[in-house]
């Protein structure tokens, strides 16, 4: 069956493949495709970091929740040891169980960090001898007196072992801090940079349109 002549390839050829629609479609087309490898780039790099500062703030937050959950065990353990009422092990016990979770999640939260897993392991190893502590003075208490594990207490506060693990969170929390004004900053340097590509594509491709009409109205005039 013989095609149409609007849609025969003769027809095709002559009205869009000629010499000005394929300068004036290639070079654009070009650059559209630069840009589209461009933006996708900085995209990719915009949304890695915008993850990086949203992780910084996860691990700070970690560390403020270890520090309450350690607090409420210390006052939940010393209501006890005052009142000999069980009911002030409920907030003890409950901080027990989020700080095994915490811990695990602070470590891989930093993960990526040699300096920062090793002050996070520094901090477990003084969380558990805290624990440890609490759990002894609750244990004389219920197998000796409440006398004893109260003299037992005042020893162990001797040893500054919450000071310690104060000081630790802070000096975690400082170095996190910083990641996070560094990342805050890539963040804002990749918001930038897709501003200046979208705006040198646009030029780009006006640029390029532009020559292309004047090379094909000096090849017209020159006929």
């Amino acid at each position: 069956m013989k095609q149409p002549s609007g849609w025969s390839w003769n027809s095709l050829r002559q009205n869009y493949l000629t010499m000005p629609a394929l300068l004036r479609s290639i070079p654009v087309g070009i650059v559209i495709a630069a840009g589209v490898l461009a933006t996708s780039w900085t995209h990719t790099l915009l949304s890695d970091h915008q993850g990086m500062v949203v992780h910084t703030y996860e691990a700070i937050d970690t560390t403020k929740d270890v520090l309450i959950a350690l607090d409420d065990a210390e006052t939940g353990q010393r209501g006890y040891l005052v009142s000999s009422d069980r009911r002030y092990l409920a907030p003890y016990e409950k901080a027990l169980g989020r700080l095994h979770t915490l811990q695990a999640d602070l470590l891989k939260r930093i993960s990526d960090n040699g300096s920062q897993v090793a002050r996070v392991q520094t901090l477990n190893g003084l969380i558990d001898t805290k624990l440890v502590e609490l759990s002894h003075s609750i244990t004389l208490h219920d197998q000796d007196s409440a006398e004893a594990a109260r003299v037992q207490e005042s020893t162990y506060m001797a040893t500054a072992t919450m000071d310690r693990i104060r000081d630790v969170i802070g000096e975690i929390t400082v170095s996190e801090r910083n990641l996070l004004e560094t990342r805050q900053a890539e963040v804002e340097a990749d918001e930038f940079r897709v501003r200046l590509v979208a705006i040198i594509i646009g030029l780009a491709s006006f640029l390029t349109r532009a020559g292309v009409e004047m090379y094909l109205s000096r090849r017209q005039r020159s006929r």
